[in-house]
């Protein structure tokens, strides 16, 4: 895990400012410019693969994971590659199998630093790594909550606030390339916070 972190660390300053130039957000973005107007939700780029860092609280529990992310709408799975304390894991989330209760479809495979071999396990979560369609913002009457800066990205990024499935807070934040970049949400009934930053992301067709 330490060495993982080490490359982690070593890799960002280079990640955070690869990749091509991306559009200038207008002057009509800026939340008090006077040419301030509600900008409507972009489409994103659904088809990506990004480096990542997530840290989820509550009053239980401290977690935070570094990997990758593949999100792909088409084959209606999101597949999180990730190392966290003591252990690595491949978790693949079903979005085609869902319950009426929002329930997806996971399977995870988990290799322990205590363990010899690897554990496979399968049932349903709540997931805390959304499906990104391209008309996520647009369907979900996202709204317009300023420009923000993100640590592991350079640019500037649009933050849009939606209600995930109904009842979740999300922020999701987008570059000028239509890139999702991150987001961040919160579980009021459990109080839980969840915050999770991309970098280094790459849009197009992904196999999982």
């Amino acid at each position: 895990m330490f060495l993982f972190i080490c490359l982690f660390l070593a890799f960002v300053a280079t990640a955070c400012t690869a990749g091509r130039a991306c559009k200038p957000f207008p002057p009509s973005m800026l939340e008090f410019s006077a040419q301030f107007e509600q900008p409507k939700p972009p489409l994103v780029n659904p088809e990506f693969k990004t480096n990542f860092i997530q840290h989820k609280w509550n009053e239980n529990v401290s977690h935070i994971t570094a990997g990758f992310i593949y999100n792909s709408p088409s084959q209606g799975l999101v597949r999180v590659d990730h190392a966290y304390e003591g252990g690595l894991a491949s978790s693949s989330f079903n979005y085609s199998n869902v319950t009426d209760a929002g329930l997806v479809d996971n399977t995870v495979t988990t290799f322990l630093g205590s363990s010899e071999k690897t554990e496979v396990w399968r049932g349903y979560v709540n997931s805390n790594f959304p499906l990104f369609l391209e008309s996520i913002l647009v369907e979900s009457g996202a709204i317009f909550t300023g420009l923000a800066k993100r640590d592991l990205v350079t640019e500037w990024t649009a933050s849009w606030s939606i209600m995930y499935q109904g009842v979740i807070p999300v922020t999701v934040y987008v570059n000028g390339c239509n890139n999702v970049v991150g987001y961040d949400y919160f579980t009021p009934s459990e109080r839980t916070r969840v915050v999770t930053e991309f970098f280094s992301t790459t849009a197009g067709a992904v196999r999982i």
